[in-house]
Formats: structure tokens, C-alpha cells, sequence
């Protein structure tokens, strides 16, 4: 069975790439899936000699049959005010940004085995008698005689203080504490494509466009005065359950929005830390959600409380590069929660964008709002 990892679109889309995660294929495509989800590419075992396969001729992978499903149309970024969706063929030819967050993986390939184990060994051999030589003429004549002939007396040896000082210097530098910004995720755990879109997000009922307040896996916030709730952006939000969403209009082609929607813990999402991380990448490389994403950084990520219950935190900056957005990007934090439900932790999501004060001190005044229960 092929494992599991990016691979060229079935579908025939070019530059794109899908999820397949061992048994079927994945609704996440990418033209540029993230390094983090990237696994070493297998190496079949040496065939008898076989005819090499026509150079045209197509990687071939399991075969799956693609259901037809309706499609949310592209909202760049996250999108002005939701229009309908229209029916779409299934995994549109829409992929994953590029940019920093990702590198295309190598098709899967036969590849011809090394050398005999006699020339490796020469080789060998010829490389450490190299090295050999070089640190003889390094050392000198005199060091030189002394080693050849088994003097032991190092009464001679001078100690080096400049290489005393290197040694001191790098023993007392430490690595950064975790509390300056940074534009490299701490956490290196890697989404599957069942976290990243194995959810149901539609919500059971529609709340209508102006509630007080809105619900989803166990967390409830209020709806902020100007937000408009819309289920229909829901469905883009692909790695929860039951999610809401209450937005506010930024630009055409851009918004402001919360959220709350359940993380099944049957998908995979067994610590707060970890599942925190995993939703950060997987609305990365969304491009219903940020279309030409080009950079993550980090503002906090830490460990909290919300309303009593242990949860994780996540605040950072994502950049965009899109001709139709004229926004550079979002602040946004991701909150995952143990509400002490056994089959699903709590979400949370606060989107403001850059350069937006107000937009980002209200994020944090709803943070402190959340309730459990």
C-alpha cells in the first residue's frame, strides 16, 4: 500500500498536489504542501531486471473514486461577504499556497541500487588516508615525530587561550526564551489529512445572522456589535465539527471573524498543545481560508486557562502575498480547550487583521468572555 503524503492530483490538475493519508485521498490539495508534513521518500526494493516504464507514462496510485461534492467558492483569504456556493467538480484544481509554508515532495520512483560493496570499501579507504595525511601536515613536523614515535611526554603542549575563551563563550550563550516573536513554529508535530479535513463543520441549526451569542464545541462567546453570523462560512473550516461563524468585512475580498467549533478527538487531537499547533497549520495551508500565504510568525504560545479548564494558546501573524487583497494579513489566535468532554476538545478562533489595533484588542476581549459549558 502506497504510504501516506502529498502526491500529484488524480484529478489531472496541474502544479497540484493531494493529501492521501494511506487508504483514500484527502479534499486538501496544495501546489506546494508544507515541509513539516514531508516524509522521506520510500525506496522499493532491488526488481529483476524489468523494461524501465515509457517516460510519458504517469505515477500510477491507489485507485479511488472521487464522489462529487459541492464546493464552497473562494473567498480570498477569508473573504468579503459569502455569496451562495456553487456546485463544483470534486477537489477543484485549487491548491495549497507556496511561499514559505511549504516545498513540492518528489514523486515516488524506482531508483537503481548503489555501488558493490568492493568499490565502497576503496573508497573508504581512500578517503581516510586522505584525511590522514592532511592532519599529519597540519600538526607539523615536530608533533609529527613526536606521534610516530610514541613520545607520551606532553609537558611541552601549550594550552591555546583563545580556543579556552571559544569554549567559554559558547557554554554560556543560551538559546532564546521563547518569548520574542519567532518565524519558526516551536511545536513540529505534522497534521494528517483526516485533522486538516476529516471535521463535519456545518453547524445542526442556523442561529440566524444577528444572535447574542454563538456555541460550538462547548465554548460560547458574544457576537461583537457589527459581526454577522453566516453558516455558510462554515464548510472551510474543514478540521471541526459544529462550527459558527460571526465576520466582519474588511476589504472586498477580506474579513475579520470568530469562531467556535469542536475538535473530534477520534481524528487524532489527543493534547491541547499539539492540537493547537495542528489547526495553525492546517488554516495555513487552506486556500479557502488564507489564499497565498506566505509567512508565520509567531507572537505567543503558551499554555492558559479558559473559564477554569486547561487550554492552549497560539497568536501569530500571517501573511498573505495576493494580488486581490490589498490587507498584508491577520493576527490570529487559535485557542484549543479541554472542556472535559471525552470525544471532542473546544475551538476557538480570533482573526484580526494587521495593522488594526482595534480589531486586535477586541480578540483579546473576547478571549476573556469565553465560556465552557
Amino acid at each position: 500500500m502506497t504510504n501516506a503524503g502529498w502526491y500529484p492530483d488524480p484529478a489531472g490538475a496541474p502544479d497540484t498536489y493531494r493529501y492521501w493519508d494511506g487508504q483514500s485521498w484527502s479534499q486538501m490539495t496544495t501546489s506546494h504542501p508544507p515541509a513539516a508534513a514531508q516524509e522521506p521518500t520510500p525506496q522499493p526494493p532491488q526488481q529483476p531486471q524489468q523494461p524501465s516504464p515509457p517516460a510519458a507514462a504517469p505515477t500510477q496510485f491507489p485507485p479511488q473514486q472521487f464522489p462529487q461534492q459541492p464546493q464552497q467558492s473562494n473567498q480570498g483569504g477569508y473573504g468579503a461577504v459569502p455569496q451562495p456556493p456553487t456546485p463544483t467538480p470534486a477537489y477543484g484544481t485549487g491548491g495549497f499556497s507556496g511561499g514559505s509554508g511549504g516545498y513540492p515532495q518528489q514523486q515516488w520512483s524506482p531508483q537503481p541500487s548503489g555501488g558493490s560493496g568492493g568499490s565502497s570499501g576503496k573508497v573508504i579507504g581512500i578517503v581516510i588516508a586522505a584525511v590522514l595525511v592532511l592532519v599529519l601536515l597540519g600538526v607539523g613536523g615536530f608533533f609529527g615525530v613526536r606521534a610516530l614515535s610514541g613520545d607520551d611526554d606532553d609537558n611541552g603542549r601549550a594550552d591555546d587561550p583563545s580556543q579556552s575563551e571559544s569554549s567559554d563563550s559558547s557554554e554560556s550563550s543560551s538559546p532564546t526564551d521563547g518569548t520574542d516573536p519567532t518565524d519558526v513554529p516551536t511545536n513540529t508535530v505534522a497534521p494528517t489529512g483526516i485533522q486538516c479535513t476529516g471535521g463535519t463543520p456545518e453547524p445542526a441549526k442556523d442561529p440566524g445572522a444577528t444572535p447574542a451569542t454563538i456555541t460550538g464545541g462547548g465554548l460560547t462567546i458574544p457576537v461583537p456589535s457589527g459581526y454577522t453570523v453566516d453558516v455558510r462560512l462554515s464548510p472551510p473550516h474543514s478540521f471541526a465539527d459544529g462550527v459558527l461563524v460571526a465576520y466582519k468585512s474588511v476589504e472586498e475580498n477580506w474579513i475579520t471573524e470568530f469562531a467556535v467549533g469542536g475538535l473530534p478527538r477520534t481524528n487524532g487531537f489527543n493534547d491541547v498543545a499539539d492540537a493547537a499547533e495542528i489547526i495553525m497549520k492546517c488554516l495555513t495551508t487552506n486556500d479557502d481560508i488564507y489564499e497565498g500565504f506566505s509567512e508565520r510568525k509567531d507572537l505567543s504560545n503558551e499554555a492558559i486557562t479558559v473559564d477554569g479548564k486547561p487550554a492552549h494558546r497560539i497568536t501569530a501573524e500571517i501573511k498573505v502575498d495576493n494580488p486581490d487583497v490589498v490587507a498584508e494579513g491577520d493576527v490570529t489566535t487559535v485557542i484549543v480547550v479541554d472542556t472535559g468532554d471525552t470525544a471532542t476538545f473546544g475551538l476557538f478562533l480570533g482573526v484580526a487583521t494587521i495593522g488594526e489595533p482595534t480589531s486586535i484588542a477586541l480578540v483579546d476581549s473576547q478571549i476573556k468572555a469565553i465560556k465552557v459549558g
